[in-house]
């Protein structure tokens, strides 16, 4: 293909990551999922200098003050198996918590519910109780004083977590809540997939400078499946290792390109300025394919690979190759300004995918 068109790479770079990603989501191919997980363990720390008191296993844990000057605090922790639910190497984009309120004190003002990163391990025992009294400490059960009940203890009673603030939101009169995804939060999730030893869950704490501001949330135990936690989780997937090659394409294109990807791969080539080239029309194009074709071709591959969710936008590409791009966007947007300003040889040998 010969143009006197040169189109700035960087500004088709942010066309494509924009205008590509539109025609992928339009299509239904965009290399991101999602999944909804409830927790693996959850429980309530019950102020008591004895570490006594505890509910592991009851339908709700509590997190504020209640109305007694004495042993007024309850804090909520709740743990998701993040690693079990999302492929390794996965890049988190979005998360959110939901709760439940299934009681909240009469004549409550609204109060501020915030998320803390747990910074050591806790068990969840055999206590339960309905009500913010708790029940005897039992074995394994993480209390006021220890994490694991009897014998393991907190750094600090009420529990170790990072004194700041990943989440919060306003609660007040039962009903769902959500902690709505911030950096804090997806950082969090992604640490907990990247690393899950370090995984030690939410510390969820109430408004505690005033009395009678304690929340009653469900629980992963309570009967109602729909009430209890969850957490939203979108990730980006990680990069598959096998793209396919010519061959696959030219069959699929022989036999007739599924509608959707095809839709794909022209709204890509409009996106980079490429709108003449089918993407199909060049993977068929009759041998011997000179220069020219033979870099269209390498464009269409790795396209169609895009557009059929075996490359992600995300992929990092490997910097020994022709082409240095930081990504497959980036590559793409680099093909197309090489096959546009007429320098086949290099676009030809820019794509690391086989031919």
């Amino acid at each position: 293909m010969t143009s006197a068109f040169r189109p700035p790479r960087r500004r088709v770079a942010r066309r494509l990551v924009s205008a590509c990603l539109t025609a992928l989501a339009i299509v239904g191919t965009v290399a991101a999922d999602s999944v909804v997980i409830h927790p693996v363990r959850d429980a309530t720390l019950i102020e008591d200098a004895q570490g006594s008191l505890a509910t592991g296993s009851g339908p709700a844990f509590f997190a504020g003050r209640i109305a007694s000057t004495i042993n007024a605090l309850r804090r909520g922790l709740v743990l998701f198996d993040v690693a079990a639910a999302v492929p390794p190497g996965s890049t988190i984009e979005a998360v959110r918590l939901r709760l439940n309120v299934s009681l909240s004190p009469p004549g409550a003002d609204p109060a501020t519910v915030q998320l803390f990163r747990v910074t050591q391990s806790w068990g969840e025992g055999a206590s339960s109780s309905f009500g913010g009294t708790g029940a005897p400490a039992q074995p394994g059960d993480a209390t006021w004083i220890h994490r694991v009940h009897p014998d393991v203890l907190w750094s600090q009673p009420g529990g170790d977590f990072d004194p700041e603030a990943h989440g919060g939101t306003v609660v007040h009169l039962p009903g769902p809540y959500a902690w709505e995804s911030n950096a804090d939060m997806v950082a969090d999730v992604q640490a907990w997939l990247d690393d899950p030893g370090s995984n030690f869950g939410w510390m969820i704490v109430g408004d505690e400078s005033r009395l009678q501001t304690a929340r009653r949330f469900d629980s992963r135990e309570t009967s109602d499946p729909s009430l209890r936690p969850a957490l939203e989780i979108v990730y980006g997937v990680p990069c598959r290792p096998d793209p396919a090659g010519f061959g696959f394409f030219k069959q699929a294109c022989a036999s007739g390109l599924d509608a959707t990807v095809a839709s794909c791969a022209a709204r890509t080539f409009e996106a980079l300025d490429l709108e003449g080239i089918d993407a199909c029309g060049a993977v068929l194009a009759a041998p011997p394919p000179s220069c020219d074709a033979r870099a269209q071709r390498k464009l269409a591959v790795l396209v169609l690979n895009l557009c059929t969710s075996r490359l992600q936008t995300s992929c990092p590409v490997d910097p020994d190759g022709a082409c240095a791009s930081a990504n497959i966007g980036d590559l793409l947007a680099e093909v197309a300004s090489l096959i546009a300003r007429g320098d086949c040889k290099r676009a030809a040998s820019c794509s690391l995918l086989p031919d």
